[in-house]
Formats: C-alpha cells, structure tokens, sequence
C-alpha cells in the first residue's frame, strides 16, 4: 500500500482525468469495499486478522486517500463528492474505530484544503453534512415502543421497521433499514449479551453508548424513577427478543453517531479559517441541521410516556433520554451564530438579518425552557443547560449598544427569571447576570456601574466577541468535547 500511494505521489501530475477514473474504480474505491457489505462487515468483526487489517492498513489507506486528494486538489477536486461519499461511508459505522476516523478524515480533508474550495465545493460539503446528519437521525425512536400512544399495541415478535432515506435504501435489506453501516442484523451471534448497550468492538464503546441515552436522566430523583419502573407482574413483563434487541442496539447506535456529527461540526468551526472561507448562507444551512437536532432531542426528552413505555419494554436498564444532544447542538449553534452576528465582515453582514431571524427565537427559548426547569427533581438538567444560558447571556451582553437596546426587551423579562435561582451554586451564572444588568443601566439609563461592583470590570466595556467566544469554547468543551463519561467525551 505504501508502495501504492508513493507511485500515485510522484507521477500523478501526469495522470490525464480519465486514468484517475479509472484508478478510483478499479483500485483505490475497492479497498473499502467491505464497508459497503454488513454481511462482509459481520464476518470482518467477527474474524481477528480481518479486524486487525480494518484497524490498521485500512484506516492507513483513508488517510492516504485525504493526503492524495490534497496533494493533487486541481487534478482531483472534481472528485470531492466521491470522496465525501467514501467518508460518510466509514462515518455510518458501528464499529467506533472506522467512524471516529472516518470523522477524523472528513475533518483534516476540510482543514488542509479550507482555502481552495469554491463556493460550488461549500455546497457539496455542506450537503454531505446534510446527509450525515439525516442518516444519524434516531427517528426510529418514536415508533421504537411497541404501545402506542392511543394504547394499541403491536406484535412484539418484529419491530416496527423505520423509514429510510432514499440513498440508504438500495444498499439496506429490509432488516437493516436503518442506513447503518455494517450491521448484521440477522446473524444472532452478533447481539450484545448486555441488554442495555449495542453490540460493539470495545468496553468503552458500550459504556460511552450507553451514557449516549442514559445517564443523564431528566428526572433525577428516587420518586421520579420509581415511576419509571418495569411493571413487576410476570404477565406484564414484555420479553425482549434478539430481533428486537438488535433493533433498539441500531437506534442507540445512531444516536451515538449524532453526537459525534455534532462535535465534528464544533470542532471544525472552532478553525477561524474554516468559520472565515464558509459562505454565509452555507454556514446558515448548517446551523438549520443542528437547530433540527435540538428539537427532535427536545421533543424526545419531553415525551415522558414514550421514554417510560421504552423503560419497560427493556430499550434501556435506566430511563432513555436526549439530553446531552439537546445541549450539545443548542450550544454549538448558540456559539456559531453568535459569533456570526457580532461579525462585522461584508460577508456576515450581508446575511445579518437571517442570523438574527435563527439566533434570537432559539437563544429566548433556551433561557425559558432553563427557568421551567424544577430546583427539586432536575438538577441534572439544570447543571447541564447552564453553560448554555450563560452563553447566551454572555453573547447578548456583548452586543453592540444598538442591538443590546433592540433585544432588552426580550432577555429582560428572562434575566429577572434566573433571579429565582440559587446564584451560590452558579456564580458564574450570578456574574453573568450582574453583567447584563450592568448594560442595561448603561444603555437603557445612561449610567455606568462601578468597576468594583462587577468584579473590576467597569459597567462601561461590555465584554468583548474575542472574548465572549473563548469563554464560549472553553464551556462547549463540558458539553461536546470533554472528557470522560460521555459519548462525545472520547472514544465511543
């Protein structure tokens, strides 16, 4: 292989475009043919010399396709669908290894090439994403529980198949119709012992996975989860069969890939030179993805009946949740367009009034749905939404004094609301108040606030958008890329 790629190096300057077709067809494309087959993909996991070469001279050959592509950008750039395609491929895995490089891959072909792409290239990333995202959508959840919501009921012995988008359906059997790659979904050997986690290639996929849709319960008291319990009556108890297994292992699967197009996303626009090269209106496409993602998170989070009837069908051994992608996505989008709308390039500004249009209703809700939340039973959630509010706080403070007096009237109201809650255990949060009502005196009444009442900083310097966003990243970091404990906190 090394040989391979060294010969491609040196003397493809010469290569005419219908030999690199050619090249792609016959020998560089079928390397990762293997991907394309679950059943290949089953024996692969399944066989030690196989895994071992899919984990290495594989993943090795990826990375040497990016570096071939960069190398060669005018003779290969009118390939970029091609291999946009090749890494969606390696993305919609279960196995943790090929989707986190495949990941990885996607993001070093953008980041080694940000300053040649033309808006036409944009169009073609951006649509990638799109497509990502739709396939690592969980929607199976809401047709997941075999109860519906009116009370009738559906034969436990096969699950409700889930639509499919029309690019998955070709190369997924009906057993499979959930655009996941490499899953066997007929060979019972494959199932995970383990009822509460997908089938995987590490302990530390299952447990992340696991973390993905569990361990951050919306409702976080004794009381509340005894109303989550499994029905204790024999007769009640709903057998879960491999078949069924293996269709709730795909779901969590999928939502283990939405956090991580989520902190691909994060991580690829925390690069000014990614964040400054992307046009406006393809930037703005890519926040409606994740402005999709926190809604259907939110939707699911606020369906109790459904989680709880999923709780005792046996989807999970703790009550099922979104709550890490809700924020996640909330808080990555939050950041983006903040930054987007204290822009002042001729590029931002022109596409203005649309940031303000997704930034503003968004933010508002956020901050509310904060307030709703109970002191007693949801102190979990209330730790997790926090960064978040003080983002958005944080980024509203920061406006310029037009757009701060413009939007008062807005975050005001909202502001005394946080009141409510206990400053002691969020002086962060108190801080961030303090600083907001600093610029309302100022703006609204024309006086400033001594430096000493704020922790020295004068009422008059609002925080500046260099700093703001730093703080942003660092706090996003908790929620999307730290470590340990969650699906995006490392490995899956």
């Amino acid at each position: 292989m090394n040989y391979l790629f060294d010969t491609l190096t040196r003397y493809g300057t010469d290569f005419p475009r219908e030999f690199w077709d050619t090249l792609w067809r016959q020998l560089l494309y079928p390397i990762f043919m293997v991907l394309k087959s679950k059943s290949e993909m089953s024996k692969a996991l399944n066989h030690e010399e196989i895994s071992v070469w899919l984990s290495t001279t594989m993943i090795q050959a990826l990375r040497n396709m990016i570096s071939l592509f960069t190398h060669f950008f005018e003779n290969l750039e009118y390939m970029l669908d091609r291999f946009l395609d090749l890494l969606a491929l390696c993305i919609c895995q279960e196995n943790d290894t090929l989707a986190r490089i495949g990941s990885n891959c996607l993001q070093q072909l953008i980041l080694q090439n940000v300053t040649k792409f033309t808006p036409a290239h944009w169009d073609q990333i951006v649509g990638a994403f799109v497509d990502l995202f739709t396939r690592t959508e969980a929607t199976s959840l809401f047709s997941a529980a075999m109860s519906s919501t009116n009370g009738s009921s559906r034969s436990p012995s096969r699950p409700p198949l889930p639509e499919t988008t029309s690019s998955d359906a070709a190369a997924q059997s009906p057993d499979n119709a959930l655009g996941i790659n490499g899953i066997d979904s007929t060979t019972p050997s494959s199932v995970s012992p383990d009822p509460t986690t997908p089938r995987g290639d590490t302990p530390r996929t299952r447990a992340n996975t696991t973390t993905t849709l569990g361990s951050l319960n919306s409702q976080n008291t004794d009381a509340e989860l005894e109303s989550f319990a499994a029905p204790t009556t024999p007769s009640q108890t709903i057998p879960v069969t491999a078949a069924r297994r293996r269709f709730f292992n795909q779901i969590i699967t999928k939502c283990v890939l939405q956090l991580l197009m989520i902190e691909t996303v994060s991580e690829l626009f925390n690069v000014d030179s990614v964040y400054s090269s992307i046009p406006s209106h393809n930037l703005l496409r890519l926040m409606s993805l994740l402005k999709k993602s926190y809604t259907f998170a939110k939707k699911f989070n606020e369906n109790r009946e459904l989680r709880t009837r999923l709780f005792r069908e046996g989807f999970m051994r703790q009550p099922p949740n979104l709550l890490k992608q809700e924020s996640g996505s909330a808080s990555v989008y939050v950041s983006i367009l903040l930054r987007m709308f204290s822009d002042k390039g001729d590029e931002r500004r022109a596409s203005r009034s649309e940031t303000e249009k997704a930034l503003i209703p968004l933010c508002e809700d956020i901050v509310a749905s904060y307030i709703s939340l109970d002191e007693d039973t949801q102190q979990r959630n209330i730790q997790t939404w926090r960064p978040v509010v003080v983002d958005v706080l944080e980024g509203v403070t920061g406006f310029d004094g037009d757009d701060f007096a413009k939007f008062t009237p807005t975050f005001a109201p909202l502001a005394v609301g946080l009141l409510r809650r206990d400053m002691g255990a969020s002086p962060e949060l108190q801080r961030t108040l303090q600083g907001f009502w600093a610029r309302v005196t100022e703006v609204g009444l024309g006086i400033s606030v001594a430096g000493d009442m704020l922790g020295g900083r004068r009422g008059s310097e609002a925080p500046s958008p260099t700093r703001l966003r730093s703080n942003r990243e660092a706090r996003r970091e908790t929620l999307v890329g730290g470590g340990g404990g969650g699906a995006m906190g490392g490995k899956r």
